[in-house]
């Protein structure tokens, strides 16, 4: 199986897991920005964002400060890091 290819559990998981990856691949964003444009909840990307880290496909390259004044990760696609290199 490809290193890139998100693994999960269910079928719906892994849809939005690419889609997600999709997203990335073209800029970073935070979860709210994915969510928003994914159509998906925050919880949602929240948690597949952490299983797709785990899996070594996405990082937080970066922090910003969100709309309550906490730090928020910047998601990155990592396939999309190495490519530029």
């Amino acid at each position: 199986m490809n290193a890139r290819t998100p693994q999960a559990r269910h079928p719906l998981a892994a849809q939005d897991m690419v889609r997600i990856l999709a997203f990335l691949q073209k800029n970073p964003g935070t979860s709210v920005e994915i969510a928003r444009a994914l159509r998906l909840t925050v919880n949602r990307v929240n948690g597949l964002l952490l299983e797709l880290r785990t899996q070594g496909l996405v990082y937080a390259p970066s922090c910003t400060i969100g709309s309550k004044g906490s730090t928020v990760n910047v998601w990155a696609c990592r396939a999309a890091e190495e490519g530029a290199r």
